[in-house]
């Protein structure tokens, strides 16, 4: 705790002789200007890479969503292919209880 009341008070005593060499400015309006217009328009392009990624990250979430229920409704509908695909599993399991029973 000492240790950190004695950089505090450092630090303080730093600011105090800097606040007293240094002198402010302001800077040159024709510096600010650009300065505005340039990180307005970093801000402009960030916004619209991320409105881009969103509608990526959506428009794929409504495709898998698509593909998820056609393929839902798909294997619910063919029955007939999943009846044959039960019965030949049936039949192979016949087959090999067969095979080890000889």
């Amino acid at each position: 705790m000492a240790k950190q009341n004695r950089l505090s008070k450092d630090l303080l005593k730093i600011e105090g002789q800097l606040q007293e060499v240094l002198q402010p400015i302001s800077p040159r309006t024709e510096f600010v200007d650009d300065l505005r217009s340039r990180l307005d328009q970093a801000m402009i392009k960030k916004t619209t890479t991320k409105r881009v990624k969103v509608g990526l990250l959506v428009a794929g979430g409504i495709v898998g969503l698509a593909v998820m229920v056609i393929s839902i409704i798909r294997s619910l509908t063919d029955r007939d292919n999943i009846f044959q695909a039960i019965s030949n599993g049936f039949a192979r399991l016949r087959k090999r209880e067969q095979a080890v029973s000889v």
